[in-house]
């Protein structure tokens, strides 16, 4: 069973992946990044993804776009 912690990042995640895809809904993706990480980070990413049921690069583009519009980022 997941601890509490674990449960409130996936509910923040679940809002996030929302907030992403209605912010998909106006703007188009046009730039395209290439970039190495760990297996095992990548198989984790994979499986919280299956767990939101969306694909994991929606997710990975979702917590860049949470990360880059937080209020301190803000101007």
């Amino acid at each position: 069973m997941p601890n509490v912690m674990q449960q409130l990042f996936v509910m923040n995640m679940e809002s996030m992946v929302r907030e992403y895809a209605a912010y998909r809904t106006f703007n188009k993706s046009d730039a395209v990044i290439n970039m190495r990480i760990p297996r095992p980070i990548l198989d984790r990413l994979k499986k919280l993804a299956a767990t939101q049921h969306v694909p994991y690069q929606s997710l990975i583009s979702s917590v860049l776009f949470a990360l880059a519009n937080t209020d301190e980022n803000k101007q």
